[in-house]
């Protein structure tokens, strides 16, 4: 399941993508302070840029936070998170890149997650019931035994949940609609 995130560039660990969700709401945040939005390829690196650097700062190892942050700015773009200067998603696309970014749509980190669930369900075809494990470790893993695997799986049905309107259950196989 990793493996299939990994080759449509959307893989991200859970705790670099929660450590790029927090970065990117505060540049973009900064951005309205100043008036002055950045272009989505500038957010990608400035937000690699400060998380490298927290990361340091907080001994937290991790070395691949430009490869993480486009993962993370795709994965964000394509569920339609990303608010261009018009209040509307930002379509992906060539002019994508180009684009200002200016705000992030309210729940953005639960329909960015929701959509690398989907995107899951819709490429591997035979997901099931039986896999919500595997899709919470694909999805969410920390690496961090005091969080709880059935929590976890809590996400993922919680998550599978909120895409009802594109997802459906036939005989125990999740279907995309």
């Amino acid at each position: 399941m990793a493996d299939c995130l990994r080759t449509t560039l959307l893989y991200s660990e859970k705790r670099p993508r929660d450590a790029l969700f927090r970065i990117i709401e505060q540049i973009l945040k900064d951005g309205e302070r100043t008036g002055e939005p950045m272009i989505m390829s500038r957010l990608t690196r400035e937000a690699a840029r400060r998380a490298r650097h927290r990361g340091q700062s907080a001994e937290f190892e991790f070395r691949h936070w430009d490869t993480t942050s486009k993962a993370v700015v795709k994965a964000m773009l394509c569920a339609g998170v990303l608010l261009g200067t018009d209040g509307l998603p930002i379509p992906p696309g060539i002019t994508a890149q180009a684009t200002p970014v200016a705000a992030l749509r309210d729940g953005y980190q639960d329909i960015t997650e929701a959509f690398l669930l989907e995107t899951l369900v819709r490429r591997l075809g035979d997901v099931t019931t039986r896999d919500h494990r595997a899709l919470a470790h694909a999805l969410f893993r920390q690496f961090d035994r005091d969080v709880p695997i059935e929590d976890l799986e809590d996400r993922v049905v919680i998550l599978l949940a909120q895409l009802a309107d594109r997802i459906e259950l036939l005989d125990d196989i999740y279907v995309a609609r």
